[in-house]
């Protein structure tokens, strides 16, 4: 099973809404008389102009009478969310609800990706989770959520509309291979904490499981792991499969702990303006070998650390390729209480290498099909150094 997204082949559904789109934007420059050959061909609305001569032919001439809000809200739905996988427009709503997200957030146990035109993408289940107890599989499509399309959802509307505040379950439909399903999600308070260490055990290494990166992460970590960390005598798995979102300043944190460096990337701004990213504190664990664990739930902070360590530290990743979605956002507010999140900046690792579009490489792949410890483990045994 390939869920990579560059590979997913184009399901009916999308050739069908893109032909009905279409259909209707000919209809439009038709009445506008518009199109080549006819009388106002120096007269053509171009990029945003075309967008106010859309909204008046729609509230003008189209059969029903539309609520023009919800027709504005779909452009600036469309224009933004068109701009790239971070990019999002938030109604009053959502912009609501991305202000009071907090620590104590249930979620299903869903982690997605989605790109402008597609199905959210299901690329990590969470384990223990409400979405792993109801058989929800790595590569399932999410159509709908509350019995509305996702089709032209944000990745960043869709993560908010499936997390809660209490243990309300949400209504989702999933796609598997061209099969429907419907199915009631339980949201739940999937972590304790934002991460959990696993001693070293007869053939199995240390594990520190980063699940979250919060702006407490360093700190938690400082305070309850890092003395077993550093009277480690072998090496430590840091496993970052499922962690998706959060704080880069905390990835930048967690990856201070292992090295010690004035620059380790940088993030390319508009203009080709860099900005360097540092990890200037003392490493405390620069000595520990460690190897890093990612899979295709991997997202955003996560990926810097994996990369930072990978090319930087020389540590070892094993798992799966990432998605590629490391990038600086700002959040602008609108006056009507909705907002706009825009990517500002996005991040290359001092090889050149980027990982925004690009992703993680592992140094060693686990098969798809085989996500279980004991496949990472496999992988993982011979490349740690030998005591």
């Amino acid at each position: 099973m390939d869920i990579r997204f560059s590979k997913m082949k184009i399901p009916k559904y999308r050739l069908v809404l893109l032909t009905v789109f279409m259909a209707a934007l000919m209809f439009f420059l038709v009445r506008m008389r518009i199109l080549p050959g006819t009388s106002q061909r120096n007269s053509w609305p171009k990029g945003f102009e075309l967008v106010d001569v859309l909204m008046q032919l729609i509230r003008n001439d189209y059969l029903e009478e539309r609520d023009p809000v919800q027709t504005a809200e779909g452009t600036y739905r469309g224009i933004v969310n068109s701009l790239d996988p971070v990019s999002s427009y938030l109604n009053s709503d959502l912009t609501a609800r991305y202000a009071a997200r907090g620590p104590n957030d249930t979620g299903t146990g869903l982690v997605v990706f989605k790109r402008y035109g597609s199905f959210p993408q299901v690329v990590g289940v969470v384990p223990g989770s409400p979405a792993e107890k109801e058989a929800v599989k790595v590569g399932d499509l999410v159509s709908a959520i509350e019995h509305r399309g996702s089709l032209n959802m944000s990745l960043a509307e869709v993560e908010l509309l499936l997390a809660g505040k209490d243990e309300k379950p949400v209504a989702i439909k999933l796609l598997h291979s061209n099969d429907g399903r419907e199915l009631t999600l339980a949201r739940a308070r999937l972590f304790a904490k934002d991460y959990a260490f696993a001693p070293a055990a007869p053939g199995r290494p240390a594990v520190l499981a980063v699940h979250r990166f919060t702006p407490g992460l360093a700190a938690g970590i400082r305070k309850d792991v890092l003395p077993s960390l550093k009277a480690l005598k072998g090496p430590l798995v840091l496993d970052l499969r499922n962690a998706s979102g959060g704080d880069l300043e905390a990835a930048k944190a967690l990856a201070n702990f292992f090295l010690k460096a004035d620059a380790v990337g940088s993030f390319v701004k508009k203009g080709g303006v860099k900005v360097t990213a540092a990890c200037p504190a003392a490493a405390e664990l620069a000595g520990l070998p460690v190897v890093v664990w990612v899979n295709t739930g991997t997202i955003g902070p996560a990926e810097f650390a994996a990369g930072v360590l990978q090319e930087v530290r020389k540590a070892k990743v094993v798992g799966l390729a990432t998605v590629g979605a490391v990038a600086l956002t700002d959040r602008f507010p609108l006056g009507d209480g909705s907002s706009v999140i825009l990517v500002s900046g996005v991040f290359s690792l001092p090889s050149g290498r980027s990982l925004w579009g690009e992703g993680l490489t592992p140094d060693a792949a686990v098969a798809v099909d085989d996500q279980t410890d004991k496949a990472y483990l496999a992988m993982t045994l011979p490349l740690l150094p030998k005591t």
